[in-house]
């Protein structure tokens, strides 16, 4: 029987860090986490209530007159992480180093790399990274939920990354 990707122990907790200094590091993404200014300005985010990962490959189909089925091709895939998070004042208004808040990120339309652990931060341990820029944020607050949470959409400029830390 296959192991699981279980998130339910201190080691393996999922894990988003964004990096948005402004630094273009074009088709090396693994410098803005891994260089010593990346990991200077990279900002994990705290208190993740929900992570999506979205990998959708477009199709075309058409249909001829010489076929009882349709014909489908792929297209460009559209790919973004969804994640709900509680807001926390660092993480939200401050940033860390040169990289902003997320509101500022999304204020300024920043384009942010990310890495996004599947089961924690450990030798071994996978991930995705990426770049895009951050959306959908609606932070809300209520009498029954009194912590501001919000969701927060990375709108992935091309494909995903994987590797191994």
């Amino acid at each position: 029987m296959a192991d699981f990707i279980a998130v339910n122990s201190t080691a393996n907790f999922a894990n988003l860090v964004l990096n948005a200094d402004g630094v273009n590091y074009t088709s090396n993404v693994d410098a803005a986490f891994e260089s010593v200014t990346g990991i200077a300005n990279a900002m994990p985010i705290p208190a993740l209530q929900e992570i999506t990962v979205n990998a959708t490959p477009g199709t075309f189909n058409w249909q001829q007159l010489d076929e009882l089925s349709e014909k489908v091709v792929t297209t460009p895939s559209t790919n973004s992480i969804s994640v709900t998070l509680v807001l926390d004042p660092v993480t939200f208004f401050d940033g860390k180093a040169s990289t902003d808040g997320i509101f500022d990120i999304v204020n300024n339309k920043t384009e942010t790399y990310f890495r996004l652990y599947w089961q924690g931060n450990g030798s071994g341990d996978r991930y995705i990274q990426g770049k895009g820029y951050l959306s959908a944020l609606a932070p809300t607050v209520s009498p029954g939920a009194p912590v501001w949470t919000s969701p927060l959409e990375i709108l992935v400029t091309g494909s995903y990354e994987t590797g191994t830390v």
